[in-house]
């Protein structure tokens, strides 16, 4: 790939006219689309083998566990490498292990190990996929092609999780799905193998520095912790963006095990969780930053959990047989009676996961904004590094217990403890925020 000086001194094209950078860009839309297709084939498949809330935390918890065992050292890695390399390896070996999810689908233990050897593999590729990106383009073109490749990660997630997974599941079955993302893997490393390698030198890794290296990373997490509590907005910022992540893993570990027992539809119907809750996700990205002017950031973040914690509860009203929660408020406005029982608590569902969606929004672009604001610029790279990592660390706590909660005392149950804590975390914030942060 040519280096930042060559870059800096070509010509001004635009971004979509750089070849280089498209071959790149698609390569994301693609791997993207194929990794969010994964995830729902894994839910579905653990789903229709098990109905067990517990193995599908178990089937996250394989998937987020690399991440925090191996993100930083990965980033670390992927510096002492050549990025060409690394996109074309990493796109090679997962259209490679992808294929263990056709070979082992019928045990459970295998399909874990197949989704943790998966994870590891994709620790490297993101990096490296960042670190391509400068190399690619002048320094003035980077805010242009991050904000693209945002919207392509959110889309994939549409694509992948929405249309392209259900679609394919319904029609030929979980083996169709798998087979085709190892497809989609292929395209991914056929792209990416046409772009330039760095010409800039590239420090080999000697077996003298490699324990060093890992010292020194623990090091950075260290001081990038100590940083983030002394200042108790930056705490707090953390503490929300801790959340925001780890409510994801957990809508995916209770989604299937809902719309199956409560709401009688088949796994693959997840999808009408995920689409309106994605959809409002877009939405709230839309609208967070005109709120955020208005009204500040500390308040949006309230508001956020507010109406997750009021959108959860009201999911866990759902009741099998169409005993709904809103349906006496809805009922006001118009005729509910008349409507096929799956129909009035679909529709509700959709509603509220589309709130659900929005509130993700508002809590986690303006707890992202203070930490950059507030987090001195020579230390934001480690700053995010440890956020990173304790988010998913942090993830891991609740998914132990709460698959084996969700099967004990059911689903309902199980949401409406996690709406309440979610309250109780909004109640905390009001009381803990600094008087001179808030806008």
């Amino acid at each position: 790939m040519p280096d930042e000086t060559t870059a800096e001194s070509a010509p001004v094209v635009p971004i979509y006219r750089n070849r280089d950078f498209m071959f790149l860009w698609v390569a994301q839309a693609v791997s993207q689309v194929a990794q969010n297709a994964i995830n729902f084939g894994l839910l579905v498949l653990v789903q229709e083998r098990t109905n067990s809330t517990t193995h599908m935390a178990v089937a996250v918890l394989s998937f987020i566990l690399p991440g925090v065992i191996f993100g930083i050292l990965a980033g670390v890695l992927v510096d002492r490498s050549e990025k060409k390399t690394v996109l074309l390896t990493t796109n090679l070996l997962r259209a490679f292990v992808v294929l263990g999810y056709l070979v082992f689908d019928q045990t459970l233990g295998l399909i874990y190990v197949v989704t943790f050897v998966f994870s590891v593999i994709s620790q490297f590729f993101a990096p490296a996929e960042a670190a391509a990106i400068p190399m690619l383009l002048r320094k003035d073109q980077l805010i242009a092609a991050n904000s693209l490749f945002n919207i392509t990660f959110n889309v994939a997630q549409l694509v992948g999780m929405v249309l392209m997974a259900p679609l394919m599941i319904k029609l030929f079955g979980t083996g169709a799905l798998f087979g085709s993302i190892c497809v989609l893997y292929v395209i991914a490393a056929a792209l990416v193998a046409n772009l330039p390698k760095d010409t800039r030198p590239v420090a080999a890794i000697l077996p003298d520095e490699r324990p060093r290296m890992i010292i020194g990373v623990w090091r950075e997490i260290h001081e990038g912790w100590r940083i983030l509590t002394a200042d108790m907005t930056s705490t707090l910022a953390m503490a929300h963006l801790t959340l925001a992540s780890t409510m994801m893993p957990l809508v995916a570990v209770l989604g299937p095990n809902f719309v199956v027992n409560v709401m009688k539809l088949r796994s693959e119907d997840v999808s009408l969780v995920f689409f309106p809750a994605g959809a409002g996700m877009l939405l709230g990205t839309v609208m967070t930053s005109r709120l955020a002017r208005r009204f500040g950031k500390d308040q949006l973040v309230v508001a956020g959990l507010a109406v997750m914690g009021m959108a959860l509860f009201g999911m866990a009203g759902a009741k099998v047989g169409g005993d709904y929660l809103l349906h006496n408020i809805l009922g006001r406005f118009m005729d509910v009676e008349a409507w096929p029982i799956s129909l009035e608590l679909v529709s509700m569902v959709m509603v509220l996961a589309f709130f659900l969606g929005i509130a993700f929004a508002l809590v986690n672009i303006p707890a992202q904004t203070t930490l950059q604001e507030r987090c001195p610029s020579s230390f934001r790279g480690r700053i995010f590094a440890v956020q990173f990592t304790l988010s998913s660390a942090v993830s891991i706590v609740p998914l132990l217990f709460v698959g084996g909660i969700a099967d004990v005392i059911g689903v309902n149950k199980t949401i409406a403890l996690v709406a309440i804590l979610i309250l109780a975390i909004m109640a905390g914030t009001i009381r803990l925020a600094p008087e001179g942060a808030r806008d």
